[in-house]
Protein backbone atom coordinates (compact mmCIF):
# COMPACT_ATOMS: atom_id res chain seq x y z
CA UNK A 1 0.00 0.00 0.00
CA UNK A 2 1.38 3.30 -1.23
CA UNK A 3 1.56 5.93 1.61
CA UNK A 4 3.09 8.66 -0.37
CA UNK A 5 5.34 10.25 -3.66
CA UNK A 6 7.43 13.49 -3.61
CA UNK A 7 9.08 15.74 -5.71
CA UNK A 8 11.86 18.30 -4.10
CA UNK A 9 13.09 20.89 -6.45
CA UNK A 10 16.28 22.20 -5.67
CA UNK A 11 17.56 25.71 -6.61
CA UNK A 12 21.02 25.02 -7.08
CA UNK A 13 22.86 21.17 -8.02
CA UNK A 14 25.26 20.40 -5.41
CA UNK A 15 27.46 18.66 -7.96
CA UNK A 16 27.76 20.67 -10.93
CA UNK A 17 26.27 24.33 -9.58
CA UNK A 18 23.16 24.51 -12.24
CA UNK A 19 20.25 25.91 -11.21
CA UNK A 20 16.93 24.63 -11.67
CA UNK A 21 18.24 20.77 -12.86
CA UNK A 22 18.21 19.29 -9.74
CA UNK A 23 15.93 17.44 -8.14
CA UNK A 24 15.02 14.57 -5.38
CA UNK A 25 11.91 12.07 -6.15
CA UNK A 26 10.70 10.03 -3.30
CA UNK A 27 8.11 7.52 -2.05
CA UNK A 28 7.14 6.08 1.01
CA UNK A 29 5.64 2.67 1.00
CA UNK A 30 4.21 0.18 4.02
CA UNK A 31 6.75 -2.78 2.83
CA UNK A 32 5.86 -6.11 4.84
CA UNK A 33 8.48 -7.65 7.20
CA UNK A 34 10.44 -3.94 6.84
CA UNK A 35 7.58 -1.30 7.73
CA UNK A 36 7.67 2.52 6.56
CA UNK A 37 10.08 2.38 3.38
CA UNK A 38 11.50 5.86 1.84
CA UNK A 39 13.10 5.53 -1.42
CA UNK A 40 14.54 8.67 -3.08
CA UNK A 41 16.20 9.21 -6.18
CA UNK A 42 18.23 12.73 -6.14
CA UNK A 43 19.10 13.18 -10.12
CA UNK A 44 20.57 16.70 -12.32
CA UNK A 45 19.58 16.90 -16.01
CA UNK A 46 23.00 18.72 -16.71
CA UNK A 47 25.78 16.79 -15.10
CA UNK A 48 23.81 13.51 -14.80
CA UNK A 49 24.53 13.17 -11.44
CA UNK A 50 22.23 10.34 -9.51
CA UNK A 51 22.11 9.11 -6.00
CA UNK A 52 19.68 6.48 -4.75
CA UNK A 53 18.54 5.79 -1.40
CA UNK A 54 16.58 3.10 0.09
CA UNK A 55 15.61 4.39 3.80
CA UNK A 56 13.86 2.13 6.65
CA UNK A 57 11.76 4.86 9.11
CA UNK A 58 10.92 2.51 11.60
CA UNK A 59 13.03 0.93 14.40
CA UNK A 60 13.16 -3.30 15.02
CA UNK A 61 15.60 -5.36 16.50
CA UNK A 62 19.17 -6.08 15.53
CA UNK A 63 19.38 -8.71 12.87
CA UNK A 64 21.64 -11.77 11.49
CA UNK A 65 20.78 -13.58 8.30
CA UNK A 66 22.85 -16.79 7.08
CA UNK A 67 22.12 -18.50 3.81
CA UNK A 68 24.33 -21.50 2.09
CA UNK A 69 24.89 -20.92 -1.15
CA UNK A 70 24.68 -24.40 -2.96
CA UNK A 71 23.48 -24.04 -6.61
CA UNK A 72 23.04 -22.15 -9.55
CA UNK A 73 19.37 -21.46 -8.32
CA UNK A 74 20.66 -19.96 -4.74
CA UNK A 75 21.61 -17.05 -7.63
CA UNK A 76 17.89 -15.28 -7.59
CA UNK A 77 17.66 -15.26 -3.70
CA UNK A 78 16.72 -11.60 -2.54
CA UNK A 79 19.00 -9.50 -0.63
CA UNK A 80 18.14 -6.59 0.91
CA UNK A 81 21.11 -4.60 1.87
CA UNK A 82 20.09 -0.97 4.08
CA UNK A 83 22.65 1.33 4.26
CA UNK A 84 23.80 0.25 7.85
CA UNK A 85 23.84 -3.42 6.58
CA UNK A 86 27.07 -5.45 6.68
CA UNK A 87 27.89 -8.36 4.26
CA UNK A 88 30.04 -11.30 4.88
CA UNK A 89 30.90 -14.31 3.03
CA UNK A 90 33.59 -15.93 4.93
CA UNK A 91 34.83 -18.56 1.65
CA UNK A 92 36.07 -15.59 -0.26
CA UNK A 93 36.94 -13.22 2.90
CA UNK A 94 35.32 -10.55 2.05
CA UNK A 95 33.02 -8.02 4.11
CA UNK A 96 31.08 -5.15 2.47
CA UNK A 97 31.16 -2.87 5.36
CA UNK A 98 29.10 0.42 5.77
CA UNK A 99 30.89 3.72 5.69
CA UNK A 100 29.76 7.05 5.74
CA UNK A 101 27.68 7.21 2.38
CA UNK A 102 27.03 3.99 2.10
CA UNK A 103 23.89 3.27 -0.04
CA UNK A 104 20.99 0.77 0.79
CA UNK A 105 19.94 -1.71 -2.06
CA UNK A 106 17.94 -4.33 -3.05
CA UNK A 107 19.13 -7.10 -5.16
CA UNK A 108 19.86 -10.70 -5.25
CA UNK A 109 22.94 -13.26 -4.08
CA UNK A 110 24.27 -12.97 -7.86
CA UNK A 111 23.98 -9.26 -7.78
CA UNK A 112 26.45 -9.02 -4.92
CA UNK A 113 28.95 -11.71 -5.81
CA UNK A 114 29.27 -8.87 -9.05
CA UNK A 115 29.27 -5.84 -7.15
CA UNK A 116 32.20 -8.26 -5.75
CA UNK A 117 34.06 -9.20 -8.51
CA UNK A 118 33.25 -5.73 -10.09
CA UNK A 119 35.59 -4.46 -6.78
CA UNK A 120 37.91 -7.19 -7.25
CA UNK A 121 38.66 -6.67 -10.84
CA UNK A 122 38.71 -2.49 -10.79
CA UNK A 123 41.38 -3.29 -7.88
CA UNK A 124 43.53 -5.50 -9.58
CA UNK A 125 44.67 -2.92 -12.49
CA UNK A 126 47.14 -1.35 -9.81
CA UNK A 127 47.45 -4.24 -7.37
CA UNK A 128 50.98 -5.75 -6.91
CA UNK A 129 51.58 -9.08 -8.79
CA UNK A 130 50.92 -11.18 -4.77
CA UNK A 131 47.67 -9.29 -4.51
CA UNK A 132 46.68 -9.98 -8.16
CA UNK A 133 46.97 -13.38 -7.90
CA UNK A 134 45.12 -13.24 -4.00
CA UNK A 135 42.33 -11.59 -6.52
CA UNK A 136 42.01 -14.16 -9.41
CA UNK A 137 41.35 -16.69 -6.97
CA UNK A 138 38.43 -15.20 -5.47
CA UNK A 139 36.93 -14.16 -8.86
CA UNK A 140 37.60 -18.07 -10.04
CA UNK A 141 35.74 -19.29 -6.20
CA UNK A 142 33.11 -16.18 -7.38
CA UNK A 143 32.58 -17.57 -10.84
CA UNK A 144 31.98 -21.03 -9.11
CA UNK A 145 29.70 -19.82 -6.92
CA UNK A 146 27.67 -18.17 -9.68
CA UNK A 147 27.58 -21.47 -12.07
CA UNK A 148 26.24 -23.74 -8.68
CA UNK A 149 30.04 -25.58 -8.41
CA UNK A 150 30.76 -23.98 -4.96
CA UNK A 151 29.43 -23.27 -2.06
CA UNK A 152 29.17 -20.96 0.83
CA UNK A 153 27.75 -18.83 3.69
CA UNK A 154 26.33 -15.45 2.72
CA UNK A 155 26.13 -13.64 6.37
CA UNK A 156 23.70 -10.23 6.69
CA UNK A 157 23.93 -8.62 9.77
CA UNK A 158 21.98 -4.80 10.59
CA UNK A 159 22.06 -3.60 13.57
CA UNK A 160 19.05 -1.90 13.02
CA UNK A 161 17.18 -4.58 11.60
CA UNK A 162 16.83 -3.44 8.56
CA UNK A 163 18.32 -5.80 6.07
CA UNK A 164 17.38 -9.17 5.20
CA UNK A 165 17.95 -12.59 3.06
CA UNK A 166 14.79 -13.13 2.33
CA UNK A 167 13.78 -16.73 1.37
CA UNK A 168 12.31 -19.35 3.48
CA UNK A 169 16.05 -21.42 3.67
CA UNK A 170 17.79 -18.17 5.35
CA UNK A 171 18.17 -18.33 9.07
CA UNK A 172 17.47 -15.08 11.10
CA UNK A 173 18.81 -14.96 14.22
CA UNK A 174 18.97 -11.64 16.92
CA UNK A 175 21.91 -9.69 16.80
CA UNK A 176 23.55 -9.54 20.82
CA UNK A 177 24.47 -6.78 22.03
CA UNK A 178 28.13 -7.71 21.68
CA UNK A 179 27.61 -7.85 17.41
CA UNK A 180 25.51 -4.83 17.17
CA UNK A 181 28.35 -2.89 19.30
CA UNK A 182 31.18 -4.38 16.61
CA UNK A 183 28.85 -3.24 13.90
CA UNK A 184 28.83 0.33 15.19
CA UNK A 185 32.45 0.72 16.68
CA UNK A 186 34.36 3.02 14.24
CA UNK A 187 37.47 0.90 13.44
Amino acid sequence: MMKREFVLPVEICPICGARGTFQVFGRIDDIPYFGETMETLATCSKCNFKHSEVTHLGKQEGSKYEFLITSEEDMKVRVVRSSTGTIKIPGLGVTISPGPGSQGYITNIEGVLIRIRDVLTSAMESAPPSKRRAAEEKLKKIEALVQGRARAKIILMDPFGHSAIVDRRSKKHRLTKREIKALTSLP
